[in-house]
């Protein structure tokens, strides 16, 4: 008898700005991430150019959601520069492998 394949965990790569002027356009393709089926959810900001609150209030909204259907959120590729803002937002733990 085969044994299902383990469900792949969705990933994101956000690219560009993360910022007020591009967070309805960036909600938009993060929305994926909110119906796919796995253990856990990924997303990658080595290619983010600018973090505003805009954007980092979109990552706390994404892990709210996620948590709420029992998916942990882990943020990849965050700037050294960025870490004190997701810590002062209560979001540090997205940074730590998704681990409240």
């Amino acid at each position: 008898m085969a044994r299902k394949a383990a469900p792949v965990a969705p990933k994101l790569s956000f690219e560009g700005d993360l910022d007020i002027f591009s967070i309805h356009q960036q909600w938009e393709k993060a929305l994926p991430l909110l119906t796919a089926a796995g253990g856990s959810a990924e997303v990658d900001l080595s290619s983010v150019g600018d973090l505003d609150l805009s954007g980092l209030q979109l990552l706390g909204a994404l892990d709210r959601d996620l948590r709420a259907k029992g998916l942990p959120l882990a943020v990849v590729g965050a700037k050294a520069e960025w870490k004190t803002r997701f810590a002062t937002l209560g979001l540090a733990h997205l940074l730590d492998g998704a681990r409240p």
